[in-house]
């Protein structure tokens, strides 16, 4: 073989080392759109209730989240296809339990596989774009990257959809499997060895307890904030953020002591390195942690089955899909600032105007949603691209694997934190909603004792019972052959619609919040390649 011809080869291999890792990418995303829809599903062929089900989707991006950094740092010092290819076969080990969970407690031990699995290949598929490409090429694969993200957040839901609706729930995660085995193929033969030659052969346990402790405790005291009846008073939920509280400070402390630490915390003193990791929390939080809510709202309240719920999400998936490249293609043209701000702006624009919900439970009312569907779309399309640049392009390359994974810890730091902080206000505005209407219902036929037993009653039964209107709560003791049922059913109905507007206007403030703080943090100066 002539030198010109190896050097061709080299060069077509990048594209298909390109084409494995997009692959990796494509499977741990879809893996949080997909299952958004198949949630009704799940609640009900395994009976559980709104906390155990807010878990379904937080087992996963906690274990991501928590582990990220770390896969990412062995993957500088041992190499990062090696993690990569691994964390891919974890992954579809995970996503076979997935398939095979015959209760919630089996599911969510193997969405956390599915989320261990996924913690390498989401940030290790940026680094190994970073070490492959350089250059204008490194701007159009990262732009092909962010295509693909919202490929994965764009079709999901279809497919999700689907799936559930024509075999099961259990079939959005067997879809792994296949994918699984033609991305390590493919990765084998592809993807060129690279890592950090002067990171140290030492792992950062001190840093990946501390966080973990951190991480964990934050999401479980709003989970369990929502469970114990949204009481501030309650000494658990408060004893669970004060731990969560110390273990972030004792992670900081030690982080810059440490000689080789998971997470380098002066990464931080770079002001565009700052707002990035700010746009993907603000985005994941904002935009990701909502679609949970969103789902519920569409197939719980306005009845809609899987599959429709998916198309309906198309409007704004497809704009994902659409802008990714195109922002990609911007990058070179466009300031990263820019591009950023005005994606964040659109995003709480269009997030607040989802916020105006019909209260009537008419499947035709889901198109209060379209205007916002689109300007949000448009804005997460335009944004995931300039992030990851700016992650990984405002540190020295041999840092790439460690911004990276810090990047995309913010990612899902945002989502684990965005599902339970929005179920912790759902569930608190639900039941002081539902109870102060309850309260004031004036009929001669409900007495105060019997009005505060409907209260406990139907709060026990939580939001998803509400949303469908209590249904088959009909005939229980306390409501069959109730007079006052229906308008018991238009109480929870409309509490959890004025619930969900209130969480859907919180998502814009902190989107609202975010493009702020990056306007005043990224500049292009901190950029070093």
């Amino acid at each position: 073989m002539s030198e010109v011809d190896a050097v061709e080869k080299s060069v077509g291999k990048r594209w298909w080392a390109l084409g494995a890792v997009c692959l990796g990418l494509f499977m741990a995303l879809l893996d949080v759109t997909i299952v958004n829809v198949a949630l009704p599903a799940i609640q009900s062929d395994l009976q559980t209730d709104f906390s155990e089900l807010e878990w379904v989707v937080n087992a996963y991006t906690l274990v991501f989240a928590v582990a990220l950094v770390t896969t990412s740092r062995l993957g500088d010092i041992f190499g990062r296809k090696t993690l990569f290819m691994l964390g891919m076969v974890v992954f579809t080990i995970g996503s076979l339990l997935c398939g095979l969970s015959h209760d919630i407690m089996m599911l969510n031990l193997s969405r956390g596989v599915q989320g261990l699995g996924a913690s390498a290949m989401t940030p290790l598929s940026l680094a190994i774009i970073s070490a492959t490409f350089s250059g204008k090429q490194r701007g159009i694969a990262i732009g092909i990257w962010g295509g693909v993200s919202g490929l994965a957040t764009g079709i999901g839901p279809v497919i999700g959809g689907l799936l559930v609706k024509h075999i099961g729930w259990q079939s959005i995660f067997y879809l792994n499997i296949p994918v699984g085995i033609i991305a390590v193929l493919l990765s084998i033969w592809a993807i060129k060895q690279s890592k950090d030659e002067s990171a140290a052969r030492k792992i950062d346990l001190f840093g990946f307890v501390t966080f973990t402790v951190f991480m964990f405790c934050l999401i479980y005291g709003l989970i369990q904030f929502s469970q114990e009846g949204n009481d501030w008073r309650s000494l658990q939920v408060w004893l669970l953020f004060g731990i969560s509280a110390l273990a972030l400070v004792i992670f900081v402390a030690g982080e810059l002591r440490v000689k080789h630490p998971m997470a380098d915390p002066r990464l931080f003193k770079i002001p565009s390195f700052t707002g990035s990791a700010i746009a993907a929390f603000c985005l994941s939080a904002g935009m990701y942690a909502l679609l949970f809510n969103l789902t519920l709202y569409l197939q719980s309240f306005l009845g809609l089955d899987s599959l429709e719920t998916g198309v309906k999400l198309i409007a704004f998936t497809a704009m994902a899909l659409l802008f990714g490249p195109l922002s990609g293609a911007l990058m070179g043209k466009v300031s990263l600032k820019w591009l950023v701000v005005v994606s964040m702006v659109l995003m709480a624009i269009g997030v607040y105007a989802m916020s105006f919900l019909s209260h009537h439970h008419d499947p035709a009312k889901w198109i209060v949603l379209l205007p916002g569907f689109i300007i949000a779309g448009i804005g997460s399309g335009l944004i995931n691209p300039p992030i990851s640049n700016l992650a990984v392009g405002t540190v020295p390359l041999q840092r790439a694997g460690m911004a990276s994974g810090m990047s995309n810890v913010a990612r899902q730091m945002g989502s684990a934190f965005g599902i339970a902080f929005f179920g912790a206000i759902l569930s608190s505005r639900y039941t002081t909603l539902v109870a102060d209407r309850v309260q004031s219902l004036t009929d001669n036929r409900i007495d105060q004792s019997v009005k505060e037993q409907v209260i406990q009653t139907i709060e026990s039964a939580g939001p998803i019972a509400g949303s469908n209107g209590l249904a088959g709560m009909e005939r229980t003791p306390l409501f069959q052959d109730n007079p006052l049922f229906d308008t018991y059913r238009e109480i929870t109905r409309a509490s959890f619609v004025d619930g969900t507007i209130d969480i859907i206007r919180i998502a814009s403030v902190i989107l609202a919040i975010g493009a702020v703080l990056c306007m005043v943090l990224i500049r292009k100066k901190d950029l070093q390649h």
